[in-house]
């Protein structure tokens, strides 16, 4: 984390380089994420957003490896035609892109 012509090396070099709206322009130039606001604080919103989104993304691999591993099961004992199977999948697949919009932090 570095907001100075002085921190950008080790911006660059981190595996997240965050910087400060205010800072200097090169380091927010090379920073993975810029902080819009000048509070430390918002470092625990980002952290939070981080955590929120990888659990969105195990829980829709989850849901859909599962899902798609049931219908293709069904397809292959005849349980489901090619045409339902289709549709699942492809309705699987909107509403977890649905699902995925939603925001990730709760409203304040």
């Amino acid at each position: 984390m570095g907001d100075g012509i002085n921190d950008s090396p080790a911006l660059s070099e981190a595996d997240v380089g965050i910087a400060i709206a205010e800072g200097a322009d090169i380091a927010r130039e090379i920073a993975d994420v810029t902080i819009s606001e000048n509070d430390l604080n918002e470092l625990v919103t980002l952290k939070q957003c981080a955590d929120a989104l990888m659990k969105r993304l195990k829980h829709n691999r989850n849901f859909i490896v599962t899902f798609n591993t049931g219908v293709i099961v069904a397809g292959a004992f005849g349980l489901f035609t090619p045409g339902l199977s289709a549709i699942l999948h492809n309705t699987s697949t909107i509403a977890i892109c649905l699902h995925s919009m939603r925001n990730l932090l709760p409203e304040a």
